[in-house]
């Protein structure tokens, strides 16, 4: 287990001093790359300099503050503050002896929360024990519904990279704070993609771990078991050292050397066919992943083409995927008449799948589904030989930053889909996966975006993951630093 901090009780309970008026304003300690004021600075060396006494998690946490205030009314990463938190748990920092400090993973580093936890959240508490301090709540899609982040009562989430693009979602006001440079670090989780989604869309890192790894608590039962919570952060580094934090297993944080043996299997055809690739893969994201299995070659892994299987069932991912946001409504108590069109069109489906299914023929139906894709995928692995698929993390640049919240299921459902063929695998299966960036495209406005590729393996296999995603890092291709393409 990580050492704890004697973080004040103040910043363990929910939210209980928020501030959802976010000011702006001219501050110091900024650094500006194009048009974003943004900190290249990682959760690692943030740490390290508070475990020194070479800044202090006050001082952290107020440029973190300025940061926010500058960026957050053009990205609406961050739907409410948390000053008084933050400070409290700061404090607590500094207030610690030099070797209290020296036992803290994340002494002083800034942390965003996505809306689907709160600071006593079993997900959060350990980042908080580890001197992590909460600078906000994140945005999400009502329910989490949607591969894109917008709604009436928090506004368009905007992409750092090109703030005419969504950053994705559902964990995208994570996303868009990391990849912006608000805060190295921040929590979302992933029931169909919501983690690797966003991140591969802003150009960052995380990862999905699988079942039992992190103790996840999310609404309807973690969307019907799809649903695991996981780390957004800059570098493979960082985004390993939160997860063994989340864990509770300091031997996570290690990003190599890739075990002895393994072998990668590359897939860069739509997992979503129905008789045909049902989604086209555009060029910059096979060339992605092309370029990442030449990258994992030359490190002397064996890389071989193969192909992901699609379920046998056509509807087996859109099953799952509104049963899950059904359950997650049933729990919340969240009426139809305050849902969005779209998102009621899809619980009201998903509650007919999951009647169908609670006793009977439909739940038979989509369990057998689940247990013939795993059986297929893993008959694909044993016969390539492949311990692990490497994929594009997307199909094309995320959708346009607009008010989907106001559009129709079908246009939504089509969005979220177009772009995201390759994420629900992982989740159907419950294995883990991640996104790391490799290689650029360039956005319709001709603005600069990383590209990203997705690795999946089987359960336990987390350190495996992050070692090869090291391996593609340490290449630097492509657009790596935080929010460079600028925004506008």
């Amino acid at each position: 287990m990580h050492p704890t901090s004697s973080v004040s009780p103040q910043a363990t309970r929910r939210h209980r001093h928020p501030t959802p008026m976010i000011a702006t304003g001219a501050h110091p300690r900024r650094r500006t790359i194009g048009a974003v004021t943004t900190d290249p600075s990682s959760a690692t060396a943030t740490a390290e300099a508070v475990r020194t006494g070479a800044t202090g998690a006050l001082e952290t946490l107020d440029a973190a503050f300025d940061r926010v205030d500058d960026l957050n009314p053009s990205l609406r990463a961050f739907t409410t503050l948390l000053r008084a938190d933050g400070r409290a748990a700061g404090a607590a920092v500094d207030a610690g002896t030099p070797e209290a400090r020296a036992r803290l993973p994340l002494a002083g580093v800034p942390l965003a929360i996505k809306s689907t936890v709160t600071l006593d959240n079993p997900v959060v508490t350990p980042l908080l024990a580890a001197g992590a301090v909460p600078v906000g709540v994140t945005a999400a899609p009502q329910l989490c519904t949607w591969g894109m982040t917008d709604s009436d009562a928090h506004g368009i989430t905007r992409n750092p990279r090109d703030t005419s693009l969504s950053a994705g979602g559902s964990s995208g006001g994570s996303a868009a704070a990391v990849a912006s440079g608000m805060v190295p670090l921040a929590v979302g989780d992933d029931g169909m993609g919501s983690l690797r989604i966003p991140a591969a869309a802003c150009g960052i890192v995380t990862i999905k771990p699988g079942p039992g790894v992190v103790p996840t608590r999310l609404s309807g039962d973690n969307w019907g078991g799809l649903a695991e919570s996981g780390p957004l952060g800059r570098t493979v580094g960082d985004v390993a050292l939160a997860l063994s934090v989340m864990a509770g297993r300091p031997e996570l944080a290690r990003t190599g050397p890739v075990p002895g043996g393994t072998r990668v299997g590359l897939s860069v055809a739509s997992p979503i066919r129905l008789g045909r690739d049902l989604v086209r893969v555009h060029a910059p994201w096979v060339r992605a992943a092309r370029e990442a299995a030449s990258l994992l070659r030359a490190e002397g892994l064996v890389v071989v083409d193969t192909s992901l299987p699609s379920p046998r069932d056509p509807i087996l991912y859109l099953a799952r995927w509104t049963s899950a946001v059904a359950r997650a409504a049933e729990e919340e108590n969240l009426p139809l008449s305050a849902m969005e069109r779209r998102t009621r069109h899809h619980a009201l489906l998903g509650r007919t799948v999951f009647r169908r299914g609670g006793a009977g023929d439909g739940d038979t139906r989509w369990n057998r589904g689940v247990r013939a894709l795993r059986a297929d995928v893993e008959r694909a692995m044993d016969s390539a030989g492949v311990d692990v698929w490497l994929t594009p993390a997307l199909a094309d640049v995320p959708p346009e930053a607009t008010d989907w919240h106001r559009r129709s299921w079908g246009r939504s459902l089509w969005a979220s889909m177009r772009f995201s063929p390759f994420t629900p695998l992982a989740n159907v299966l419950g294995w883990p996966a991640l996104s790391v960036p490799c290689g650029s495209t360039t956005t319709p406005a001709g603005r600069a975006l990383p590209t990203s590729v997705q690795l999946v393996g089987r359960p336990g296999s987390e350190t495996t993951l992050l070692a090869l995603a090291a391996v593609i890092e340490r290449a630097g291709v492509g657009v790596r630093t935080p929010g460079e393409a600028g925004a506008s």
